[in-house]
């Protein structure tokens, strides 16, 4: 089965000149297909070498780099104690993808110093041919990436969360997972380009060959044939035992039909996102658009968690058993995984495709999760997956999001009057209007309110008396 995800980091790679699809229309939608493979045993064995080669070559970059910042740091204190205020002699790394990229060929290669010696007297890595190039160069753009996230974060150019030195990645704690290129030429036949899908159920990849696909492949064929998708790069991961390919490029827009506003709800429509209900969506004049179930498929799923991690704690470590035990809890939350995101999924494409305007709250979804008491619910619920998928669908389909300020009261506040209840709590699920006598549930009213939010209105709610079916209504 495939998956439509967007990919932010996609728009940097993309090139100066704009790629044109066969109808002259401009390939400019960064997106992302993903299916899973079902490689042979030979494939399997190349590709956890792959992975292991992007291992080694991260950590050979972090080691260079750590040395020489230790280095520095080490010249810097002998310099201050003597009271010399000159920069270090040790002359400090290039951090950019490009200069990573040229060492490390050179290294791998034989032709630096410091190059490895094998036991025949050659210089250079022996088994540097037996892999993609590709694997190497894109390894070294991820820690020339990862650098730079630290050192942008240390000056304080970064928002978020401080991002420390990063780590070196050891086998079997880091996903394996492996980058390749699909170097041609836009524009060119799909049989001449190294990504290509040989035949409905094979991906050929550079190397491997044709790879079986689990899944259809018709929509994604059909936009290559027809132009209207260029790859760029295929990311292979192995998650919970299973390989799966993101072949990520751009595409073009949308057909007129689908970004239409004509069949759509004319007025805005505010989505409250919650633990009970997935979403309640509602519009302005309080009538009730769509309920979607909440996500539990962690709390269904804590049983069987449970019995495979006791199953997991009695295995010897390092044997076979215990290999066939990680393999068993991985798939039951790779289970629960998939099953969320399919919820998810569902709910923001039926709110794209029935709805011109969407209003939704900037949940600060990370301070929710420290409150020990909802951390499991909230975590489950994908508030935050929820509203990603929301805003770059949004963006495909032509319809218009308009987040409302955190501190909005849209819980809070009574749809009917306007009137605040500032003791409201988040065990209370229906709410109930001291001043108008409105009796409505929790999420509902919230959904009223966000959906008559209009931008530089924080404080105040337009008040309308709501229909029937709104005060009947329950989640």
């Amino acid at each position: 089965m495939s998956h439509l995800v967007p990919i932010l980091g996609a728009v940097a790679s993309r090139p100066t000149i704009p790629i044109f699809s066969h109808t002259g229309e401009v390939l400019s939608r960064a997106v992302t297909f993903q299916f899973a493979l079902d490689p042979n045993a030979q494939q399997r064995i190349l590709f956890a070498k792959c992975a292991g080669a992007r291992r080694f070559t991260v950590n050979h970059h972090l080691a260079r780099v750590k040395v020489n910042l230790d280095a520095r740091s080490a010249e810097r204190e002998v310099l201050s104690e003597s009271g010399d205020t000159c920069e270090p002699s040790t002359l400090s790394l290039s951090w950019s993808g490009f200069s990573f990229i040229n060492e490390f060929n050179a290294w791998k290669n034989g032709q630096s110093v410091d190059s490895p010696v094998n036991e025949d007297g050659s210089r250079g890595l022996a088994w540097r041919h037996e892999l993609p190039n590709d694997i190497f160069e894109c390894a070294s753009v991820d820690a020339a990436r990862a650098l730079e996230n630290f050192s942008a974060s240390r000056r304080g150019e970064r928002s978020g969360a401080a991002v420390g030195f990063p780590r070196f990645q050891a086998k079997g704690k880091v996903t394996p997972s492996f980058r390749l290129r699909n170097r041609a030429t836009p524009g060119r036949a799909p049989a001449s380009q190294p990504i290509r899908f040989s035949d409905p159920a094979h991906l050929r990849l550079p190397k491997f060959g044709p790879v079986k696909v689990f899944g259809p492949t018709r929509k994604v064929r059909r936009m290559i044939d027809l132009g209207r998708f260029h790859i760029y790069s295929a990311t292979l991961t192995q998650r919970a035992g299973r390989w799966t390919v993101s072949l990520t490029g751009v595409a073009a827009e949308l057909h007129q039909a689908e970004r239409s506003r004509t069949n759509r709800h004319a007025d805005p429509v505010g989505v409250d996102r919650g633990i009970i209900s997935l979403c309640v969506a509602a519009d302005a004049n309080g009538v009730f658009f769509e309920s979607f179930e909440g996500v539990t498929t962690l709390k269904q799923a804590l049983g069987k968690l449970k019995a495979a991690n006791q199953a997991l704690a009695r295995t010897t470590p390092g044997s076979k058993g215990r290999q066939r035990a990680r393999a068993r809890l991985a798939k039951t939350h790779r289970k629960v995984v998939n099953t969320r995101r399919h919820l998810v999924h569902q709910a923001s494409g039926t709110l794209v495709d029935r709805c011109q305007i969407l209003v939704i709250e900037d949940l600060n979804v990370a301070g929710m999760v420290r409150n020990r008491h909802l951390t499991r619910s909230i975590s489950d619920a994908a508030m935050g997956e929820l509203s990603r998928q929301l805003l770059y669908k949004a963006r495909w389909h032509g319809v218009e999001v308009r987040v409302a300020d955190r501190f909005f009261p849209s819980s809070k506040t009574c749809s009917g009057c306007g009137e605040v209840r500032n003791d409201l709590d988040l065990s209370t699920r229906t709410y109930s209007c001291g001043a108008c006598g409105l009796v409505i549930d929790r999420d509902l009213n919230a959904a009223i309110n966000l959906s008559r939010w209009r931008p530089r209105e924080h404080s105040a709610v337009t008040p309308l008396v709501p229909t029937r079916a709104a005060l009947l209504s329950t989640a």
